[in-house]
């Protein structure tokens, strides 16, 4: 049987085992190079922080995948030239089924720079494992919070 994966797999005595070549982190903090939970304040607070996100995340050959996003925010940066709309791929997880092991597949791909989750919730082993995925696949996650009192303002 051939391995697609990119974890390069040992046939030993009937058994896998991970090859010392690829280092797998067995605990990734929820706050980690890879996975980040980033609170927003304002409308404005937003616009800053995918201005930053894309600029910090450009890659030419890879994608930034943004899910549930701001469509105003995004299409007031692209037409001020603050961000290239060209690589930022944008999926509403109401058309789309956007589900964990969706998530967690695309984190593994690798084929995106970053990833951009908005306005979602998920319980803290959710988070190790989304971390793990994003630290395996070398795809930075970015979740994007609103906080209580933007939430509050929001309701009225």
């Amino acid at each position: 049987m051939i391995n697609i994966n990119k974890i390069d797999l040992e046939l030993n005595n009937s058994s896998l085992a991970i090859n010392n070549a690829v280092e797998s982190p067995r605990e990734i903090s929820l706050s980690s190079t890879w996975c980040n939970i980033v609170p927003v304040n304002s409308p404005y607070d937003l616009s800053e922080k995918y201005q930053d996100i894309c600029q910090n995340h450009h890659d030419d050959n890879k994608w930034i995948l943004m899910i549930n996003p701001e469509n105003n925010s995004l299409e007031q940066l692209s037409s001020m030239g603050k961000i290239n709309p060209e690589k930022i791929l944008r999926v509403n997880a109401n058309k789309v089924n956007v589900s964990l092991e969706h998530i967690k597949n695309t984190l593994l791909k690798g084929t995106c720079s970053a990833m951009i989750l908005s306005d979602t919730n998920y319980n803290e082993a959710q988070l190790r494992e989304i971390s793990r995925c994003a630290a395996l696949g070398k795809t930075h996650c970015i979740l994007l919070q609103k906080t209580d009192s933007q939430q509050t303002k929001q309701l009225h």
